[in-house]
């Protein structure tokens, strides 16, 4: 479980903003050679994660221990897996899902043998990254998994979560039918927070227009996002993000004028941070082509 490991170091070292070039000369190893080991392709030393602790100011030695044996996986390993995890979706935002999927499968493997709320998050973290770059087989397939895992977690967010990411997924297969089922299985789940809860409806109103039901889309859709902080695997949640998911829905319904206006005020109220990321991107060429 190697690679495991080498993932551990990657995600610490790109959630810190250095580059490979800069640890290699910051603690005189080799660039190549630390590129190898990050990889799997090479064992990781004890000397080498030291290194890596030194220069990036992080506790990795236990981590690290953990991706190689992951049966010992704990409570404190998990958190402080849940650490890097945040810190990747800040790097996908800045560089592209592309750039983290290597380390995110990384980490798949070293939680997935923990039914744990954080083990679903992070697969289905990598079944969004599967789909962003073009993978939709496979990213259903893992998002099946991270549903799975959290219903052995008993977790109701990370339910609800996984089954509507599977349906947004599922989208791509054009079976319109299955994909409302997933979208009425993640609405179905009790106790949910508020924000997943308006986004699995949102999703399902978009479904509901591009099935051509425009009576049932238009109650579907909500007027505004709800007034609560979202979860922090939702960080990318905003009321501006809100407005351009009603746009992309109001451009379903046929009615392209208030879509774009609809979704310009919400880039306007988005956080700077957000404006240039693929999943914004996405959102918006669902609202218009040439946004």
């Amino acid at each position: 479980m190697e690679s495991g490991a080498g993932a551990i170091l990657r995600a610490a070292r790109q959630s810190s903003g250095i580059s490979l070039r800069e640890l290699g000369r910051r603690t005189h190893y080799s660039a190549s050679y630390l590129s190898l080991i990050e990889s799997g392709k090479r064992a990781v030393p004890p000397g080498v994660v030291a290194a890596y602790e030194r220069v990036l100011g992080a506790d990795l030695g236990r981590i690290t221990s953990v991706a190689r044996a992951p049966a010992a996986v704990n409570a404190g390993a998990l958190h402080e897996v849940a650490d890097i995890l945040g810190a990747l979706r800040r790097v996908e935002d800045a560089t592209g899902a592309l750039t983290v999927l290597p380390t995110v499968r990384g980490l798949t493997e070293m939680v997935s043998h923990s039914p744990t709320a954080l083990a679903s998050e992070v697969v289905q973290y990598r079944g969004w990254l599967e789909h962003a770059v073009g993978a939709d087989a496979t990213a259903r397939r893992t998002l099946g998994t991270a549903v799975e895992i959290a219903r052995a977690a008993g977790d109701p967010d990370r339910l609800a979560h996984s089954l509507g990411f599977l349906g947004y997924v599922t989208a791509s297969t054009g079976d319109f039918a299955a994909v409302l089922d997933l979208y009425d299985a993640a609405l179905s789940v009790r106790g949910t927070h508020p924000v997943i809860d308006a986004y699995g409806r949102m999703r399902r109103a978009e479904m509901l227009a591009e099935m051509d039901d425009e009576r049932e889309a238009t109650r579907a859709l909500l007027p505004e996002s709800p007034d609560a902080d979202p979860p922090d695997s939702m960080y990318w949640w905003s009321p501006g993000f809100a407005a351009v998911q009603r746009a992309g829905v109001l451009a379903r319904l046929g009615y392209p004028t208030e879509a774009v206006r609809e979704a310009e005020a919400g880039l306007e109220a988005m956080p700077e941070e957000h404006r240039r990321t693929e999943w914004l991107a996405s959102a918006l060429r669902r609202v218009d082509p040439d946004m």
